[in-house]
């Protein structure tokens, strides 16, 4: 083989190696709940469940766009059934268009997908209300919705928008 052809191929296969290393890592999801206790306060008590906090849009490759939300999904079972005292309006809210995590229930799942990329009040849709909490480390507001179905919750918060993002940056 040619000098010049094996260059090409060593050059191809770095290429490969550098783009596939620098890809971002996709979002983890976690069943430990004392963490998520952690990072928002979690205004009931919760037997077990799945989240997951991820920056939209999501990492695909080796250059990515600033994050314009960061969101957190979460799939609750909570402890006993008075969880959902309060019966607030959402208002309107927007829904992420990678809202719809593949481990959710098809039910939820579902819901977020048919939601997915619009701007609705999800309280004249489902059994939700709204949901506001407080981040632990920066005390700062997260709102969202939280919804009901066959004894879990799907809590839905928006961490951070992109103007919030901005505005924490340095000048």
């Amino acid at each position: 083989m040619k000098l010049e052809k094996r260059l090409h191929l060593a050059f191809a296969a770095l290429a490969l190696l550098f783009v596939g290393g620098c890809r971002a890592e996709s979002p983890k999801t976690s069943d430990n709940i004392a963490v998520l206790n952690e990072i928002i306060d979690i205004q009931f008590s919760v037997k077990s469940g799945r989240w997951e906090a991820f920056s939209t849009p999501e990492g695909a490759g080796f250059l990515t766009a600033p994050a314009d939300y960061i969101t957190l999904i979460a799939e609750l079972k909570p402890a006993n059934e008075s969880s959902n005292a309060a019966k607030e309006a959402t208002g309107e809210i927007y829904i992420v268009p990678e809202a719809s995590r593949p481990w959710l229930s098809g039910d939820f799942r579902q819901f977020l997908d048919k939601n997915k990329n619009k701007t609705v009040n999800v309280s004249s849709q489902a059994d939700c209300r709204k949901y506001v909490t407080t981040l632990k480390k920066s005390h700062r507001t997260a709102s969202g919705f939280a919804c009901t179905k066959s004894g879990r919750v799907l809590l839905y918060l928006t961490i951070a928008s992109a103007k919030e993002i901005e505005a924490s940056l340095p000048k």
